[in-house]
């Protein structure tokens, strides 16, 4: 992977402690999102804002990089198993766990040692609809203190909200070498790959976080706009005035066809360090937590949280932290099936 600019890196800063999250469902069922554009948003204290989906569309862009900008800040080797890992799942639509390679997936839950491996290990975990939604929202949590170093393969996803089959976007958290982002992926494209990037730095934290699950966490949005040419639109919500602001809009008919639900998932790319005997992103994740909490889906103008009815998560308890490339790690499922948590 080619090393990213001076400009695109990132300072490194001391980790911090994170707070566990508030155990619950964070939404309810509303009526769908509206598409009013106040000319001129308040701003008020962020802790009086709620993220819901029917709260109001700003009319702004959330300052990103997009187009081949936002490919040239990822690079060519992130976008390309973001891609293949991607074109797999929206194929099978696999319930997950998932590990591409067999040799160290399945292994006895508790285990303390990973076998060596070659070449990249993909594996993931997390909860998947079982029905073709209009659109999903989330609460992702933020893990600014991560600092994965040049030379460091490992990429991690984090969470990743993918609505449904015939969705057009995809927003994912990613820490890779080249920074901590947020960034809009574009299945729509002739040539699939980010389309909006905006890295995780103190202005995107100011406007875009919240700290009342303890950590700091973001909510999207990523909705259909127009069934007829399959339109969609992915937006983040402004904590500082209370609106969503737009990421990234794609189309695509085509896909209107694709059956199937998406997935809100903790998903990695690890290399094998042989210093500690696991994969390299284990040792630069060490204390973090990372979740998504009031998973919701839109039927039919509808939303509702995921449920044990609606979606599927493999239990935690069966799920072995080797097949991820990492023994330290932790699964937990507060909120059956809308709230998932991953620590290390």
């Amino acid at each position: 992977m080619p090393s990213p600019s001076a400009r695109l890196r990132r300072s490194p800063v001391r980790r911090a402690a994170v707070a566990l999250l508030a155990l619950g469902a964070l939404l309810t069922s509303v009526a769908p999102a509206t598409a009013d554009v106040p000319t001129a948003p308040s701003t008020v204290d962020k802790s009086a804002k709620v993220a819901r989906p029917d709260s109001p569309t700003s009319g702004r862009l959330v300052p990103a990089l997009r187009g081949e900008a936002a490919r040239a800040a990822t690079g060519p080797e992130l976008n390309e198993k973001f891609r293949k890992r991607g074109e797999a799942r929206h194929a099978t639509r696999a319930s997950g766990p998932v590990a591409d390679r067999p040799g160290t997936a399945g292994r006895q839950v508790g285990a303390t040692s990973i076998p060596p491996w070659s070449g990249a290990l993909h594996a993931a975990w997390g909860a998947f609809p079982n029905v073709n939604s209009d659109g999903a929202m989330a609460t992702h949590t933020l893990n600014p203190g991560i600092s994965i170093p040049p030379g460091n393969p490992d990429v991690v996803y984090a969470p990743t909200l993918d609505p449904s089959g015939k969705t057009c976007i995809e927003v994912t958290t990613f820490y890779w070498q080249g920074g901590n982002g947020v960034g809009a992926w574009d299945w729509c494209a002739a040539a699939p790959g980010f389309a909006a990037v905006a890295w995780i730095d103190a202005t995107f934290l100011s406007k875009y976080s919240d700290t009342h699950l303890g950590p700091p966490a973001y909510t999207v949005k990523d909705v259909q706009t127009d069934p007829v040419t399959n339109s969609w639109t992915a937006y983040l919500f402004n904590y500082s005035t209370g609106y969503w602001d737009a990421l990234f809009t794609s189309a695509d008919p085509g896909k209107l066809t694709n059956p199937g639900g998406g997935w809100s998932m903790f998903e990695v790319y690890t290399e094998y360090n042989s210093a500690t005997g696991e994969g390299y992103y284990c040792t630069e994740t060490a204390g973090t937590l990372f979740a998504a909490a009031g998973i919701s889906i839109n039927v039919g103008g509808t939303w509702s949280l995921l449920t044990t009815t609606n979606s599927s998560v493999t239990p935690p308890g069966s799920v072995s932290s080797a097949s991820l490339g990492c023994t330290g790690l932790s699964f937990s499922l507060p909120s059956a099936n809308d709230y998932w948590q991953v620590t290390n």
